[in-house]
């Protein structure tokens, strides 16, 4: 009976080929879903891997003998903080994406140098006026 109702073996295969098709749709859909969240899961990770410098901003001197002892070890200090940032830049060719990876060791570095030269001005400021403090005091005398 059910023959009759569909009429002949063309209908009867094109429903058997919208059912396969609409079942291999989904399964096509379903892959797709699992390809998206693995290509976003990678780029979430390469994303979230930003680059973390050991070097730390210093600390603005408190004390004339603070300033002294910063300005005499600032070469060592940016000679480290320069092979660092060289040896990230490095490090970030292993990376997936390179160009954000070095952008990141780019942008820590001028951070760092500027916190640097702001130490600097400041203990240089200190030392001078220290000693602008020693020329007025022996005038005084």
């Amino acid at each position: 009976m059910w023959f009759l109702f569909e009429q002949g073996i063309v209908p009867q295969l094109l429903s058997q080929l919208a059912r396969r098709c609409n079942a291999l749709a989904g399964a096509v859909w379903a892959l797709g879903r699992l390809v998206f969240a693995a290509v976003a899961t990678l780029v979430l990770a390469a994303c979230a891997s930003s680059v973390q410098l050991r070097a730390q901003p210093p600390a603005p001197p408190a004390t004339l003998e603070e300033a002294k002892a910063y300005v005499a070890s600032r070469e060592r200090v940016m000679e480290h903080l320069e092979y660092e940032l060289n040896q990230q830049s490095i490090a970030c060719y292993k990376r997936f994406f390179v160009a954000s990876c070095l952008d990141d060791v780019r942008l820590q570095g001028a951070k760092l140098r500027r916190a640097h030269l702001e130490v600097q001005g400041q203990a240089d400021d200190m030392i001078r006026l220290d000693e602008y403090a020693k020329r007025q005091a022996r005038q005084r005398q």
